[in-house]
């Protein structure tokens, strides 16, 4: 569990990095763009190459690597593990050169047949942007071999240069180009095409320096055993990571279908809610897969069910009180954020009401990470699919209905019951497939830190109230004194709960900080 903890401490410091890069990003593009039309028609096409990034770079063929490399590591050695890693480059290479050609031509034709001015900039802007996904999707690939060597900071900085090219395209170009709405989204495009390469070619150089740079050959390229191997494990994440994507596909769709700043909305309210999704949820699933994957190998699965669901804890542990804060105060940081320039009140408004709903499913975002963890690291791909594709099923139907009287919102409140539910049955399915585990505890453990994370709230909202009060702050950034004071006085409550009554894991934290200050002395 220290393993973990360390790593995913090095990997959420890369992450916050790239994160704050991100807000300033998005910062840049809503006081550029705005909310509204421009905004949906861009975030719609971002969301294209992004689903196959998903799928395939950081999705199921990302995270069925790591155990299948591992595996082949320990019994084979790294000669035979970069001739099975090379075959399945080259064959992804093949698939997303054909995905990006189809549906570029589609999109084309598509803008033959419709009217809409904001799904004419989106379509019109796909082609540009969809050679990203052959790039993204290496880079998430890349990113799981680099990991199977315990190896996540540094692929984590590389994280940095998407952020790092956006934002000077967005602050240096657009403004000048705003008198042709496509020919800025374009140039973003552009900017993220090459931001791509560069990361690609930094992350090729570790690669070799690991012995695990692809190699081209026909021997390779007809290596159907490794293709086999490799598809049979991948093929049921990937059903199931393609039916999260159709789905989130869906909700876009719908979102442009609702209004010109209904889309926009759901952009700038998933980047707030993914903060700390991509900072813990991601990092800790990130860290624990390897470990898990190798307590599996070893056959040791009660340390893999110890190891997970500390994790799992530990994970609640900051994840809860992050939903509670963020729910309580969702307007006022987005407003803290965003508002400016072309960024109004009615853009606040459309916002608010798609992040207030999404905020609520911070901590089962975050855990879905780890609880899937517990069947890819026994090579165990099927199950996942299965119950992603039904709740998916579920969120779509959900969605359409609740988008009438809700908009956005509805479309975010399903997204959240849904990954709930997720996360419910994929626990009582372990529970039966392994036996005895501390499940009940977790549920209570829970319980008890959404209490302590009320109280918190509490404490958080007449803090926040007070402070308005005192003008002689104004001087400063609009709203940044109220909101720290409301979340230093969240933290302080926090954290005395924690202590008085003697919650394990804020020692954790604790050790871990004071450990990596000494390190530093």
């Amino acid at each position: 569990m220290n393993g973990i903890f360390r790593s995913t401490i090095f990997l959420s410091l890369a992450t916050f990095f790239n994160r704050i890069l991100g807000l300033l990003r998005d910062l840049l593009l809503s006081r550029i763009l705005g909310g509204g039309l421009l905004m949906s028609a861009w975030s719609f096409a971002w969301l294209v190459p992004n689903m196959f990034r998903r799928i395939l770079g950081e999705g199921a063929l990302g995270t069925a690597l790591v155990p299948i490399l591992t595996d082949t590591l320990e019994k084979q050695g790294v000669d035979s593990a970069r001739k099975k890693f090379s075959t399945v480059m080259l064959w992804l290479f093949f698939l997303l050169a054909a995905i990006t050609v189809l549906l570029s031509a589609g999109a084309l034709i598509a803008c033959c047949f419709i009217d809409s001015e904001r799904w004419q900039l989106a379509l019109f802007t796909i082609p540009v942007i969809m050679p990203y996904c052959i790039l993204i999707c290496s880079i998430g690939v890349f990113t799981s071999v680099l990991n199977t060597f315990r190896i996540f900071f540094l692929p984590a900085v590389m994280g940095l240069l998407p952020n790092i090219f956006m934002i000077g395209t967005v602050y240096f170009l657009l403004p000048d180009l705003m008198d042709s709405p496509l020919k800025a989204l374009r140039v973003i495009s552009v900017a993220m095409l090459l931001s791509g390469l560069i990361e690609l070619i930094f992350l090729a150089i570790y690669l070799k320096k690991k012995n695990m740079l692809p190699e081209i050959s026909k021997k390779i390229l007809l290596n159907f055993s490794a293709v086999y191997e490799v598809w049979e494990k991948v093929l049921p994440g990937l059903i199931g990571a393609g039916a999260l994507q159709i789905g989130t596909l869906v909700d876009g769709s719908l979102a442009m279908y609702i209004g010109d700043h209904a889309k926009a909305a759901m952009y700038y309210s998933d980047r707030l809610v993914y903060l700390p999704i991509g900072l813990f949820g991601v990092a800790f699933g990130t860290v624990s897969l390897p470990l898990l994957s190798k307590y599996v190998a070893g056959n040791r699965m009660k340390s893999m069910l110890i190891a997970s669901f500390a994790s799992m804890r530990q994970l609640l542990f900051i994840a809860i009180p992050m939903a509670v804060l963020t729910v309580m105060f969702s307007k006022e940081l987005l407003a803290f954020l965003f508002l400016g320039g072309k960024f109004d009140n009615t853009a606040l408004n459309e916002a608010h009401r798609a992040m207030f709903w999404y905020a609520i499913g911070i901590p089962f975002f975050c855990l879905t990470k780890l609880t899937v963890n517990t069947f890819y690291c026994r090579k165990n791909m099927k199950t996942p699919a299965i119950v992603s594709i039904c709740c998916i099923g579920l969120n779509i139907i959900l969605s359409a209905i609740l988008m009438f009287p809700m908009k956005q919102g509805g479309i975010t409140l399903a997204t959240a019951f849904t990954s709930a539910l997720h996360n419910i049955i994929l626990l009582w399915i372990l529970k039966k497939e392994l036996g005895r585990m501390p499940l009940w505890g977790t549920v209570k453990f829970s319980a008890i830190i959404l209490f302590f994370s009320g109280i918190s709230g509490v404490a958080a909202y007449y803090s926040h109230k007070w402070i308005l009060c005192h003008p002689e702050y104004h001087f400063l950034p609009r709203g940044i004194v109220p909101l720290m004071v409301a979340g230093g006085a969240f933290l302080f409550v926090y954290i005395v709960l924690c202590f008085v009554f003697r919650i394990h894991e804020l020692r954790n934290v604790y050790l871990q900080i004071k450990n990596k200050l000494r390190r530093k002395k």
